[in-house]
């Protein structure tokens, strides 16, 4: 991969305005795409409106148009879709992660979860299907609880796998259209949410922890799962594929 190779393209994120979505946007800015972002905050969509837009203008000719839009509601994110078309490629990072052990889950709960991580991603990427020009893709975004349970997150990997089950589905569903689908699967990523939600110490723990149990010794960030993503947009030979960024957590004995 190059800079450069994302030149006269446009790619749209929804959820791209924090974390894995945002380093997403940015590097497809720096390699030369027109980017779209969205999510369900004004706030996170202003503030990545003005700083994407600085790194838009060291990019060539690139440029930036930051909505707020729920993700969960299928008739808007539709419309959405519809307003910025065509588009080359789709990347779908943007949903709530909740720490639900069986013990606490309740129905409204798990609908909730699927409704954010599963079923938005899913009808975003029906709806995309008549946008996007051939040779594009879309972009779906899993996680290592698939792979490797993770206590008190039984939702999470339930999700998890269902997505990497569509990701491979859709790549045979939408070949006719020219369009590949692929998935990345992040493991433990910093990406900023771990510290607000602990004290300092909790924080220093926890990573001490996670990072202590994996081969590269350290948590993921978000421009290594983002440089995955553009991996698999600009790849015209990938489909179907699970690409896990995880750190090795599957070597753990």
């Amino acid at each position: 991969m190059a800079a450069g190779e994302l030149d006269g393209r446009k790619v749209v994120v929804i959820g791209g305005t924090k974390g894995i979505g945002y380093a997403t946007a940015e590097m497809a800015l720096a390699w030369g795409a027109d980017v779209v972002v969205a999510s369900r905050s004004q706030e996170n969509v202003a503030k990545a409106n003005e700083s994407l837009g600085k790194s838009a203008g060291r990019a060539s000719k690139a440029t930036v148009t930051a909505e707020v839009l729920d993700g969960r509601d299928r008739t808007a994110t539709a419309a959405f879709l519809a307003r910025h078309a065509p588009f080359d490629h789709l990347a779908l990072p943007g949903s709530e992660v909740i720490r639900m052990s069986m013990e606490d889950l309740d129905e409204d709960g798990a609908r909730a979860y699927f409704d954010s991580k599963f079923w938005g991603p899913f009808w975003a990427a029906y709806e995309a299907r008549a946008h996007i020009r051939r040779g594009g893709s879309i972009t779906f975004y899993s996680g290592v609880a698939n792979r490797r349970p993770i206590a008190g997150y039984t939702m999470g990997g339930a999700v998890d796998g269902a997505i990497d089950a569509l990701t491979r589905s859709l790549a045979w569903e939408f070949r006719d259209a020219g369009i590949r689908v692929n998935c990345v699967s992040p493991g433990i990523i910093d990406t900023g949410i771990g510290q607000a939600i602990r004290t300092a110490e909790e924080w220093a723990e926890w990573e001490r922890y996670h990072s202590e149990r994996q081969p590269v010794r350290r948590l993921g960030r978000p421009e290594e799962c983002a440089r995955a993503g553009i991996y698999l947009m600009t790849n015209g030979f990938v489909t179907g594929e699970v690409l896990a960024v995880d750190g090795g957590v599957e070597a753990i004995p």
